[in-house]
């Protein structure tokens, strides 16, 4: 029984999480959305620019951070199977993990950007 409620509060905690990065990325997007349009139209300033190419430099490092970390996690999630932990709680548990691992580093990005926008905005 307690594997049940330990799966309920990782589900809870994953809704959190998942809210948590949509403010974010939104707050992210509502500060760079100037200066997008200002570097696309060439009127932007050097710190537009910058901003810009950060942005998309930012986006693969993260993915591929997420991509390795993922990996390694089904790895592990697929040694811990073939030991037997392959009830659908464990499984469950196993797949919660695959995805906490593949999106740490998206979620650590957004939650950075949009407090490191926002200070130097305000």
């Amino acid at each position: 029984m307690n594997d049940i409620f330990a799966f309920n509060r990782r589900l809870a905690n994953s809704w959190w999480d998942m809210t948590e990065v949509s403010l974010a990325a939104s707050q992210t997007i509502a500060a760079r959305l100037p200066m997008i349009a200002a570097a696309a139209t060439g009127f932007g300033s050097p710190h537009a620019q910058r901003e810009t190419r950060e942005m998309v430099t930012e986006k693969l490092q993260a993915t591929a951070e997420g991509l390795q970390a993922g990996a390694l996690q089904t790895a592990k999630a697929t040694l811990r199977l073939m030991m037997g932990q392959a009830d659908a709680t464990a499984m469950a548990h196993h797949m919660f993990d695959v995805a906490e691992a593949a999106t740490q580093p998206a979620r650590r990005k957004a939650r950075a950007n949009a407090k490191r926008l926002w200070t130097s905005a305000g």
